[in-house]
């Protein structure tokens, strides 16, 4: 079930970057083991 809200998105100030950190969040979103490529193997292998 989806819901949608109206409220905008909080603004996020950044004092520094972190490269490691950022490196770690992208693996976790589109790396090759990352939760989004399980997802979309799973909806694919089970077309």
């Amino acid at each position: 079930m989806f819901f949608h809200k109206k409220e905008p998105i909080p603004t996020v100030k950044i004092g520094e970057s972190h490269p490691r950190f950022a490196q770690l969040l992208l693996e976790q979103f589109g790396g090759a083991t990352g939760e989004l490529t399980a997802a979309l193997q799973y909806w694919v292998q089970s077309i």
